[in-house]
Parts: C-alpha cells; structure tokens; sequence
C-alpha cells in the first residue's frame, strides 16, 4: 500500500489508510468531506482582528498605488502582499490553517504565495494545477480567507464539488502539436474546461462566506469567480497557495508535457521561513537536465549512472 505518492485524502485506499490513523470524530468527517468534494469550509476560522489588519493593509499597501511594491498588482489583486505586510503573512502561516493542512495531506505545507483581492475576479472556471503542480502530484492546495462578508452580490468565489477526481488536465489534452505553450493560449484552456465540466454534468456551487471563513480546496478542483451583480462592490479576501514538503514544484501551463520538460519553480520561498524551497522527490533529490530557458527534465537514476559512463568514456578518449 503506496501512500507517498498521493495526499491520502485523495489515495485509492483511503479508507484502509484511515484506519491508521488516530483522528478525532469531527476529523475524520472533515477527511472524509475533502475526500469527496474537494474542499472544506471552516466557519469563523480567522480572529477578526487579524482579519481587519490584512484588509487594512491591503487597502493601505497593496491597492495603494502610492505605496512601492515589487510584485503584481492591478485594481483587483496584488501578488505576495505578504512581503510588505505582516498581517497578510500572518494569516498565510496562521497556526490553525497549518494545522488543518497537514492533517489532511500528511506533510508539512509550505506557504509559497498569497494573492489579495479588493474585487471579484469574474475568472472563468479553472484548475490550479494547470499553474501550480508537484512530483508527486496534488501536493498542493488553496485556502480562500474572507475578510468581509461575501454575499451572491459581489461575486463569489464558485466551485465544481467532485471535479478533483477528474484528470488533471493541461496543453497536452488540449491541442495535437508539441510546442511548448504559453499564456496566450490561456483562453482555449478555460474553453475546454469549461466543456469538461458540461460533458461530466458536474454542477457549480459558490461560496458565500462569513468574515473570517475559510475555504480550503484541493489543487485540481475546478473553481472560479462569479459575475459581479452589484456594481462596484467589493470582495475583500487572501488566498494563500501552499505546496508540501518533498516534492518537486513547475508549472504546468508553461511545461512541455508531451517531452516531459517541466517549467521548474526554482525560486520559491517559503512565507513561513523567508528561507528558499528545497526540491526533492519524497526526500530524494534528483539531478536535472535543462533543456530551455527555466525548463528541465528529471532524470532517473539509471540515466544519471549513464551520463556519467558517458564523461568518463569522453575524457579517456
């Protein structure tokens, strides 16, 4: 029974994994909710006061055009408020949150990114494994934080209860070439979901929320944001992006997964730590070969021995 190679909420022996572990009545539940929607609500999870601290910095820093930031930002969103905010890093690392995280996956989460929202995003159905990915796969999830009521007005988060079971879909399901993609085919990869989701008749739900909620969902649920009914509300929130322990993290949307040439995320910091991401696949670290700008292949250990029989074969010729 293999349960390294999957988080064990989402393992083919689950219920035999379960026995295993001693888990609490109400936690159990909560596995078993993750297991088969793909996401679990935790009411009032966030103190109110570290709830109002993050609103007020992202107003203050992040939305301010006056305040300098490095990262990403435009009227919706801005990227890892995080770094100028202690609050936003607060939450992303709040103990609790943590908590949760590795009970359900079986490793410690690794805080990698936050994006903090003033509106509704209005984005079309989507998976977050087609930008975030990990070997071994679905080590990798979201948790959305309301910091103000969220109402069917201001445009909710929706959700695909059930989608995670789906494949994970990318470019390789989706056209017939072997170019590496790019982001400007983005829009044939929410097409194509958004027909996925049709032609399995999975039904959306949205998500209205309580200041302080928190919605964690699993890395291939399919989700989005709704239209914004009520123009020129807001819906304040942070989502924070968590990868696991032992892995090695790219990016689909930019990989070739026809050659297998990932789009590996050599950068990543760990919010907790401010310390860089040590890459490993359940513990072991790989050698990797580069075969374009930020992509790379991994190679087993049987071509490792090979590449070395071959330099020494080289220098003695």
């Amino acid at each position: 029974m293999n349960t390294d190679n999957l988080p064990w909420v989402e393992s083919p022996f689950f219920e035999d994994v379960l026995k295993t572990k001693n888990l609490t009545e109400s936690e159990i539940n909560l596995a078993k909710e993750y297991r088969e929607n793909g996401f679990v609500v935790i009411p009032g999870l966030i103190p109110q006061s570290l709830i109002d601290q993050t609103k007020s910095d992202a107003e203050n820093k992040g939305f301010n055009t006056d305040f300098p930031i490095k990262t990403f930002r435009n009227k919706e969103r801005v990227q890892d408020l995080w770094q100028v905010s202690d609050a936003a890093k607060e939450l992303a690392c709040f103990p609790k949150v943590l908590d949760y995280l590795e009970l359900l996956y079986g490793r410690e989460p690794v805080p990698f990114q936050t994006l903090n929202f003033k509106y509704g995003t209005q984005q079309k159905a989507h998976s977050d494994t087609i930008h975030f990915s990990s070997l071994p796969a679905r080590f990798m999830c979201g948790v959305w934080v309301a910091l103000e009521d969220i109402t069917a007005e201001n445009g909710p988060v929706f959700y695909y209860p059930g989608s995670q079971n789906l494949p994970e879909y990318d470019f390789s399901s989706i056209k017939s070439g072997t170019g590496t993609p790019n982001y400007d085919s983005y829009g044939e990869y929410e097409d194509f979901i958004g027909k996925i989701m049709k032609a399995n008749h999975i039904e959306s739900k949205q998500f209205l929320a309580k200041k302080g909620d928190a919605l964690i969902w699993s890395s291939n649920i399919i989700h989005g944001g709704s239209p914004v009914i009520k123009e020129g509300s807001t819906r304040w929130s942070q989502v924070t992006h968590y990868f696991f322990e032992d892995c090695y993290y790219y990016t689909p949307m930019l990989s070739n997964m026809v050659t297998k040439e990932l789009f590996l995320r050599n950068n990543l910091v760990n919010i907790k730590t401010n310390k860089p991401v040590k890459q490993s696949y359940n513990g072991e670290q790989l050698k990797v070969l580069k075969t374009g700008k930020d992509l790379y292949v991994l190679l087993p250990k049987a071509i490792r021995s090979l590449s070395v029989a071959l330099k020494l074969i080289k220098g003695k010729s």
